[in-house]
């Protein structure tokens, strides 16, 4: 062991002359081990967010999506349908018809007479293959649930020739929907290519009837604003040709490279059509993610920083204090390198002391939260418990800044104070 590294260990654990210098000396550490601490549980738990975002949203954005760069629809082709199907690494596809329609709701045995409940809402009619590209009908994003994102009914939109409809959770509760009543929605539509006249203007609007037997929740976003219904009476009430869709949505095998997918298919679409994939459909929410991770990194980066000024006065009160020992320590042939040495190592061993243990305790409490889901969160939430995610990167990145900024706080008072004394 170098001297300087041994004299500094025996500065920072051996019982000091006077005990406020011991006592800062504990502050210091602590500090730093509740910063670094701070940073591995709030980047976890940002990133168990982040990650249960995405995987919320993979349930309704599909891997890749093929709409018109021109007005709302476009007619699908059986030829270029067939080529999407063979491209390698593309699993399943589906034609869908996306639009803003006006729903009504009203129970029979209302006697109290009440009006009948109205909100405006996207009508998604989707072919028999949605399923197998979306994620609607499988299990929640908590491995250990039995429950579908069908949280009320069931997913069919077929009951012989009559058409139901499944919706969010939201809209449901808006229009107070009970499935437990055979009562249809009303959706209404203006009249592709007429006009509202003042006279009779119901005459400009299409409506159809569609009867609720389902309610999904995913995220908050599509619960409030989404239903389902049959493409077949979606292209009906909208008064679109058979083959008339708003977007084509494909499931990639998730071995696949996305990126190399998306360019094939952009090659057989050619101009005239958007392909993007779910990152570029929901552009706007993962740089939000992105933004809401580093902007808490930023802030913690901010506290540990303000932690870390206590090592500043600890080493300036050490050096005050240890003037015997430094005036001792050249009497025996120590240079003046020497003693800024001990005392920077001191400061270093505070920093590296005082990240590790935050670091250990910090992952230590995130991997109990991700097994044993300590903390719950309400019965309303999708998942029952605080989602945590460790990231190695984010790891070495929280060491890398507590040492750099530790280092640094432990070199600047032995740069200012070895002007004044001259050594």
């Amino acid at each position: 062991m170098k001297f300087p590294v041994f004299i500094a260990r025996r500065y920072l654990f051996a019982k000091k002359t006077h005990n406020i210098i011991n006592v800062i000396s504990y502050i210091s550490v602590v500090g730093v081990a509740i910063g670094t601490f701070a940073l591995v549980v709030i980047l976890s738990v940002a990133n168990g967010y982040d990650t249960l975002t995405k995987k919320l949203y993979s349930v309704f954005s599909p891997d890749i999506r093929i709409s018109t760069t021109e007005g709302k629809t476009f007619v699908s082709d059986s030829s270029m349908l067939e080529k999407i199907k063979n491209v390698k690494g593309v699993l399943e596809y589906s034609q869908v018809i996306e639009e803003n329609v006006l729903v009504s709701y009203k129970l029979n045995t209302d006697y109290l007479n009440r009006p009948a409940t109205q909100c405006i809402a996207v009508m998604k009619g989707i072919d028999e293959n949605y399923e197998n590209v979306s994620g609607i009908t499988r299990k929640r994003i908590d491995d250990n649930s039995e429950h579908s994102f069908i949280v009320s009914g069931e997913f069919k939109l077929w009951y012989s020739d009559v058409p139901q409809t499944v919706m969010g959770i939201g809209i449901a509760q808006t229009l107070g929907i009970n499935l437990n009543f055979m009562v249809p929605i009303e959706v209404w539509i203006p009249k592709r290519g007429t006009k509202v006249t003042m006279g009779n203007p119901l005459d400009a609007m299409a409506f159809g009837n569609v009867y609720p037997v389902g309610i999904f929740s995913i995220e908050q976003t599509f619960d409030n604003n989404y239903f389902f219904v049959p493409i077949d009476f979606a292209q009906d009430i909208l008064s679109y040709a058979d083959s008339e869709i708003s977007a084509i949505e494909i499931k990639v095998d998730s071995t696949a490279n996305v990126n190399a997918v998306q360019k094939e298919i952009k090659a057989i679409a050619g101009e005239g059509f958007d392909v993007k994939n779910r990152y570029q459909q929901n552009e706007t929410l993962y740089r939000m993610l992105s933004s809401e991770k580093y902007a808490i990194y930023v802030i913690l980066v901010f506290i540990i920083t303000l932690f870390s000024f206590n090592i500043i006065g600890l080493i300036s009160m050490l050096i005050v204090d240890k003037q015997k020992d430094i005036n001792t320590l050249k009497i025996l042939g120590s240079d003046n390198k020497t003693i800024k040495q001990i005392f920077y190592y001191q400061g270093c061993m505070i920093a590296i002391g005082g990240a590790i243990a935050g670091l250990i305790s910090g992952v230590i409490l995130c991997l109990i939260q991700q097994y044993f889901k300590i903390i719950k969160l309400p019965n309303v939430f999708i998942i029952d418990a605080y989602p945590v995610e460790i990231h190695v990167g984010d790891i070495f990145l929280i060491l890398a800044f507590v040492f750099v900024v530790g280092f640094a706080m432990a070199r600047l008072p032995i740069w200012y104070l070895s002007k004044k004394m001259n050594w």
